[in-house]
């Protein structure tokens, strides 16, 4: 059953929650609870559940029939198998002054629209996201959380509007349509929808390309308020088809009319496809066995090097000298094979260091050394084949008794002073023989200094 797109708003309702399912059994409980729970009132949840067999289905009528919830919960059944489909459906029925998306895997802060919908009450914009954090659950059940954060170096953009319709770090960097909410009247005003193709995954590259595009003024808060998962083995992060999937928005935003003629800046748009051909084709190379002629990996990069190569030689683009993936790019246009090549041999050093570390830290407490995103794969890499973890240190002391991945960071000294009879891992990029020296300065033997690469 579907509904038809509405006249006009309801001026009780504040924000629309549209939250597009399919086989979400495991956690559609907390995703819903924590929309239904929240702080703002005036909101409405509209789901759109794509025909689910797992019992999806009658968990979300179950919410929908209770009367105690204070929130309206309206269902959408679609026979329409497509992530597309099912938030524009949501749109469409949307009676609410603004627009938020929840993944039905996530879960988002009480606070979360309460907080957005002040602000963009009170500044008018158009958009307005807020950071977020991402999770993966470890075996004994607990969840080790990390936030993402839209400016890591330049925080004085946060909390002011901006127009970001020729800022090129905007392309690059802003993703993840369901961490913010969106003026109902601008998208409509603008036809901005997603691509209505199969499946659920990467339909957001074109929408958050025409909001960019659109967008005179959109807001970034500096708080962390969506909770983004993971560890989900069927979630498109996940999938064989990505780089097709990826390839299929790109098309669409540069073959269809309509939607190209909104795109003002196409050096942004050409930046986020070098960028996501590189992820996805890095990441299908290792599912497939380093093979470029697989069917999931050959048609597609084949239009990626061709486009991207036409609009370099036309000079539609002219990258930045230090942009590296554009510096990617180059190097999987010249010789693709010879990047698998070098690419497959780099891992195969990754998994020898891999089953170095688990050997050494077999039946031993580790330290990590390093509290940045390596220390973040130290982490998951040792909890998830059952090491135990000391502590986090970092030399950092705006760090210290920080959380980071479950656990407090402290500083080198306290971690000896506690810890001197542990193996220490160090997880850092660029001053590893610094670490090693200054480890072995305090005491530690160097047995017992690995290091991650």
């Amino acid at each position: 059953m579907g509904r038809k797109a509405q006249s006009k708003y309801d001026d009780a309702l504040k924000v629309s929650v549209i939250m597009p399912s399919f086989n979400v059994v495991e956690y559609i409980d907390e995703c819903i609870q924590s929309v239904i729970n929240q702080t703002l009132k005036e909101i409405e949840i509209i789901c759109i559940d794509a025909g689910s067999t797992d019992g999806t289905w009658e968990k979300l009528c179950s919410y929908a029939d209770n009367k105690e919830n204070m929130v309206s919960v309206r269902l959408i059944r679609s026979d329409v198998k497509s992530y597309g489909y099912q938030v524009n459906t949501g749109i469409r029925a949307a009676k609410g002054k603004y627009i938020a998306i929840v993944e039905t895997d996530d879960y988002v802060s009480l606070d979360m629209y309460e907080t957005l919908y002040a602000i963009a009450d009170q500044t008018k914009a158009d958009v307005v996201k807020a950071d977020y954090n991402s999770f993966y659950t470890q075996t004994d059940g607990s969840r080790v959380f990390q936030q993402i954060s839209m400016w890591k170096k330049d925080q004085s953009q946060y909390n002011k509007l901006i127009d970001p319709r020729k800022i090129i770090y905007f392309y690059a960097n802003d993703y993840g349509i369901w961490r913010g909410i969106y003026s109902r009247e601008f998208l409509v005003k603008n036809d901005i929808w997603l691509n209505e193709s199969k499946g659920a995954a990467f339909q957001d590259i074109g929408f958050v390309q025409q909001i960019l595009a659109c967008a005179q003024k959109v807001y970034y808060s500096d708080k962390s308020l969506y909770r983004y998962r993971t560890d989900r083995e069927m979630s498109s992060m996940n999938s064989l088809h990505g780089l097709q999937y990826s390839c299929q928005e790109f098309k669409r935003l540069l073959e269809n009319e309509a939607v190209f003629n909104k795109l003002v800046y196409l050096p942004g748009l050409y930046r986020h496809m070098v960028q996501s051909f590189y992820g996805e084709l890095t990441k299908l190379l290792r599912i497939t066995d380093y093979d470029v002629h697989s069917e999931y990996i050959e048609p597609y990069s084949n239009w990626f090097m061709e486009e991207v190569g036409r609009a370099l030689k036309l000079k539609l683009v002219v990258p930045d000298d230090l942009d590296v993936f554009y510096q990617y790019f180059q190097v999987m246009a010249d010789d693709i094979e010879k990047y698998a090549t070098d690419l497959k041999q780099r891992d195969s050093v990754l998994r020898e260091n891999t089953e170095w570390i688990l050997s050494k830290t077999q039946g031993k407490k580790t330290v990590v050394f390093g509290a940045g995103l390596r220390g973040k794969r130290a982490v998951r890499l040792l909890m998830e084949h059952g090491r135990e973890i000391g502590a986090i240190c970092d030399n950092n002391r705006e760090l210290w008794g920080t959380q980071k991945y479950g656990f407090t960071v402290i500083s080198p000294t306290e971690k000896v002073e506690h810890f001197g009879e542990c193996v220490y891992l160090i997880a850092n990029k660029c001053h590893t023989d610094e670490i090693e020296e200054q480890l072995c300065s305090i005491g530690i033997q160097k047995e017992n200094i690995l290091r991650l690469l």
